[in-house]
């Protein structure tokens, strides 16, 4: 149980306690004095609050020594109730303050993360894919409850609209490697993905799109590339029925973080170990990697390259091997 949960349990106690000493301070009051329920409940409140507005009848002997055992435990219960009640609420709204400025100052230290745009259904399955492959990345959602669930999952998060600078600067979109337009909202998305854009020229963006027209649109503004889930859900189910076992090995694959295979695109580095090799250099260095696809730097992709072809900085390979061989690839020799 967290702070906050324990907190609300221990103030539900003492409210608890004021309601029973109230309910015992009406019963005694009804049995000794006879008073009616209204008269009770005043006499009640007002011997537990201190006000000295004095008694609404002259008490009896017994109803004076109950009166006195009432003060020493009722006032005592009524101070802590009061007490714990301003301790809560300032607790509380000092620790979402000071946990919102320490989530900060860890935001601006990233570098090279992502960030997700909208947290509804399609953005917390990116974040959990991201948290898989253990990715860095920010939330940022316009929504106080959908930053809450970030929060209790530990998504870093930001509330605000991703369309704003100040929010996709507070980000960190500036040193970001990619964002993603996930909002069902095609107008929202289109104004993320331009003040994105005009924040970072080289920040790769995928963008959700409602329909396949929409798609062309939102690339147009300044996608790298605008994906329809549900068309791309349809065309999955298809080749899951067409071709099961590709469908399960591609998947197996795509989601293999620590597991046997994966299959990744990498990205050269000047530095990369595998700079100026060939294929085959390449694939032999990294102990039995597959290069299925490489994109050169001036945009030409090549399936299936041959041995021969060589690796040129800022290439990007279709790597297929184990977590150790891809992270050969990746390796980097400092200068």
């Amino acid at each position: 149980m967290n702070d906050r949960a324990q907190d609300r349990r221990s103030f539900a106690k003492v409210v608890v306690g004021l309601v029973l000493v109230l309910i015992l301070g009406i019963v005694g009051y009804s049995v000794i004095e006879g008073w009616g329920f209204l008269d009770a409940l005043y006499m009640t409140v007002i011997t537990l609050s201190t006000v000295g507005y004095g008694e609404v009848y002259s008490l009896s002997d017994a109803g004076k020594i109950f009166s006195s055992v009432l003060i020493v435990i009722g006032v005592g219960v009524a101070l802590y109730v009061f007490t714990t009640a301003i301790q809560y609420m300032v607790k509380g709204q000092l620790g979402i303050v000071f946990g919102r400025r320490r989530m900060q100052g860890k935001i601006d230290k990233l570098n090279g993360h992502y960030i997700v745009c909208g947290y509804g259904r399609v953005g917390q399955s990116i974040a959990r894919t991201f948290k898989n492959e253990k990715r860095e990345f920010v939330v940022i959602d316009y929504n106080n409850e959908a930053c809450r669930v970030a929060s209790e999952e530990s998504c870093f998060n930001i509330q605000g609209d991703a369309a704003d600078d100040k929010i996709l600067r507070a980000a960190g979109v500036e040193k970001a490697k990619g964002l993603v337009a996930a909002t069902d909202n095609d107008a929202t998305n289109v104004f993320v993905i331009v003040s994105a854009r005009k924040l970072n020229k080289n920040l790769s963006i995928i963008s959700r799109a409602s329909s396949v027209e929409s798609e062309a649109k939102l690339e147009a503004v300044g996608a790298t590339r605008a994906i329809n889930p549900y068309n791309s859900a349809g065309e999955r189910i298809a080749r899951l029925v067409l071709y099961p076992l590709v469908t399960d090995f591609v998947d197996e694959a795509l989601t293999g973080y620590g597991k046997d295979l994966s299959l990744e695109d990498i990205e050269i580095k000047p530095t990369s170990v595998v700079t100026g090799k060939t294929i085959s250099e390449a694939q032999e260095y990294s102990g039995g990697a597959s290069v299925l696809a490489i994109k050169k730097s001036n945009g030409d992709m090549i399936p299936k390259p041959r041995d021969e072809v060589r690796i040129e900085t800022n290439d990007r390979l279709v790597v297929l091997g184990t977590r150790d061989q891809l992270r050969l690839f990746e390796y980097t020799e400092s200068k």
